[in-house]
Formats: C-alpha cells, sequence, structure tokens
C-alpha cells in the first residue's frame, strides 16, 4: 500500500487595492512556524501597486492577476494555483497566528481516518470579539448558536483549512461579489460529504480595513438572499422552504429598509431584488475554462 502524502499548506490572500494590509499579512505568513509551503495572492486590484509589491519584496509568492469580477471568482483564481493537500484563505487584512500551521498539523495527525473529508475551522480575534461558527438563521443571517452536540455546516473563512481535493469538486460561487461566500462554500462541501470540525487552537486576526467597504457595500444584502435561496432550492432541494423565503425574505428586506430609510428605502431595496435576480440568472454558467483546473 502507498504511503499517503505528507499534508502541506498553501494559504491563499485574495486582495483588492490594499498593498499595505497585504503587506502585514503576507508577513505574518512568513513569520509562522513550521512554515508554510506556498504563499498565493489572487489580485482584483485597480491598480499595479499590488503587483509591484508583489515582485519585488515576495518573489516566492505566486501571483495571480483576479479576473475583477468579485470575491467568489478571485478565490477560485487562487485555488488554480493551489498544488498542496490543503489550503487557507486568510483576508489581506487578517494576520496568520504564527502557531496557525503547527495547530492545524496536530489537529489533523489526531484525526482517525477520513483526513481528505474533513475542514477544520477555528475562530477569529476582531476588536474585543471572538468569531466562531454560527449557523445562518432561516433568513440566512450567520448569527445562530450551534447546539451542543450539533453539526457544523459553516466556518470562518480567516481560519479554515480546507482539503484541497474538495476544490476538484465544488468551487466558489463567482456570482458572489461580497459576502455569505463562506457560507455558501461550507454548505456545498458538507452535501458533498466533507465534515466540518471546531478546532479551537486555529484563531487568527482580522482587522478590517476601511478600503472597500463602499465598493462591498452593495453586495451583502444580495449575497444573503441569494444564497439563503440557493440553500433551499438546490443544496437541500427543499421547495416547501424555498417558496416560503421567496415572499419572507425579499418581504423582509423591504420592511427593513422602509424601517431604516423611510420610503427611499424601497428603491434600495428593489436594486437589490432586481440584483438578486440577476445572479440567479447567472449561477448557471460554468467557470472559466482556465480557472477549472487546480495545479499538480
Amino acid at each position: 500500500m502507498a504511503k499517503p502524502m505528507p499534508a502541506e499548506l498553501t494559504i491563499c490572500i485574495c486582495t483588492r487595492n490594499r498593498p499595505a494590509d497585504l503587506q502585514l499579512a503576507l508577513e505574518s505568513v512568513a513569520a509562522a512556524w513550521p512554515a508554510v509551503a506556498a504563499v498565493v495572492v489572487a489580485d482584483d486590484s485597480t491598480d499595479d501597486r499590488t503587483a509591484d509589491l508583489v515582485a519585488n519584496q515576495h518573489p516566492h509568492v505566486s501571483y495571480v492577476r483576479g479576473p475583477l469580477r468579485g470575491l467568489g471568482a478571485n478565490r477560485n483564481a487562487a485555488i488554480s494555483r493551489v498544488w498542496t493537500s490543503h489550503l487557507a484563505f486568510i483576508d489581506d487584512d487578517a494576520r496568520l497566528d504564527p502557531k496557525f500551521v503547527l495547530i492545524w498539523r496536530e489537529a489533523l495527525a489526531a484525526l482517525p481516518s477520513q483526513r481528505q473529508r474533513v475542514i477544520l475551522t477555528g475562530a477569529e480575534r476582531k476588536a474585543d470579539s471572538i468569531i466562531q461558527p454560527k449557523a445562518p438563521t432561516f433568513l440566512g443571517h450567520q448569527s445562530r448558536s450551534y447546539r451542543f452536540g450539533e453539526p457544523l455546516y459553516t466556518v470562518v473563512i480567516n481560519a479554515t483549512v480546507f482539503p484541497s481535493d474538495l476544490f476538484d469538486e465544488i468551487r466558489f460561487d463567482e456570482c458572489l461579489v461580497y459576502g455569505s461566500d463562506e457560507i455558501d462554500i461550507a454548505m456545498q462541501a458538507v452535501a458533498h460529504g466533507y465534515h466540518i470540525l471546531w478546532t479551537p487552537g486555529l484563531v487568527n486576526d482580522h482587522f478590517p480595513s476601511p478600503v472597500n467597504r463602499d465598493y462591498y457595500a452593495g453586495h451583502a444584502e444580495a449575497a444573503r438572499i441569494y444564497v439563503a435561496m440557493k440553500r433551499y432550492s438546490r443544496i437541500e432541494r427543499s421547495f416547501v422552504k424555498a417558496g416560503i423565503f421567496l415572499f419572507v425574505g425579499p418581504g423582509h428586506l423591504m420592511v427593513h429598509a422602509v424601517r431604516r430609510h423611510g420610503l427611499v428605502g424601497l428603491l434600495s431595496a428593489a436594486r437589490t431584488i432586481s440584483q438578486v435576480c440577476q445572479m440567479f440568472l447567472r449561477s448557471r454558467r460554468p467557470i472559466a475554462a482556465h480557472q477549472s483546473v487546480r495545479a499538480r
């Protein structure tokens, strides 16, 4: 019987117009012990500052120009450069804990079997808070605490290690420009027979940058509604839930918008609902051919 290949980790960093933050993220990865096997930067920037930073100061990093279609597509661009057994994503404004790799290796080694079908997830430190995996509510808000013994079906993306083979089966949804992509990929993984295990020692820091917030703001609500509807109709295949959500989800959005912004809020809600409809129309398109196969 052939011996299993040793577990090796790639850190993937998706970035957009944040070279200063990316520099700190890369420094944190370089400080990890044991060292990671590879680092990939997928760059959705609208200028050359990030490309110049990587070329001049981090020549060991695998750089890929992103498709400029949002975070889902940019994550897939990073995945296309991964050759190791496992991968993890951190945001460009996050920092890898120095012991992250060591704790991951110890947790992986402690698993009795089926290591290639297990996703290990931890938490992120954000200001004075510790963000742990939360289950989504019916409306798609990731806010419900898991009950004791309840299987996990969500992750904290900044502190999660995925087996790379997962991405030969599924990819990030490229309709998702920003928001809810970690819920969607985790639920897809569970539906494909992967297991998510809580690993308390996996903790990374996150320092949310103000850069790009205006760009992302218009996409988060549409992503939440789209992913919730996709969950009921395509993953769980519960057409009763999908039918109920079809009426409750947009209705809740409109009521919340009016309460917050008055009648003007209806225009914003209508734009969001239109955006969701466009996402569903695009969602059947195949992933671009150059992103369909991982590096080996």
